[in-house]
């Protein structure tokens, strides 16, 4: 996604919430920002957490999506594996 926003007079930036969907960023979640030679900025998760809920707790890897356990236990009882 790419969008464009202006620089507050304070210096701060809002991002938009399909950004911080589609990164997995949570109100409360802590970022690392980092700048380029080329300046270009990253912002990435400081610490990784569920792209579901945010929690940083109990996390398992599940095709490159970060996930903790207790939403994957929500999924998983949502899902019939029985029936293939």
């Amino acid at each position: 996604m790419k969008t464009s926003k202006r620089i507050c007079k304070n210096g701060s930036l809002t991002l938009p919430k399909q950004v911080r969907v589609e990164a997995g960023l949570f109100p409360g979640n802590a970022v690392d920002v980092e700048t380029q030679s080329d300046g270009s900025i990253t912002i990435k998760p400081a610490t990784p957490c569920c792209h579901f809920c945010g929690s940083p707790e109990h996390l398992i890897n599940v095709e490159n999506i970060v996930i903790c356990k207790n939403c994957a236990t929500k999924i998983l009882a949502k899902v019939d594996v029985t029936n293939d």
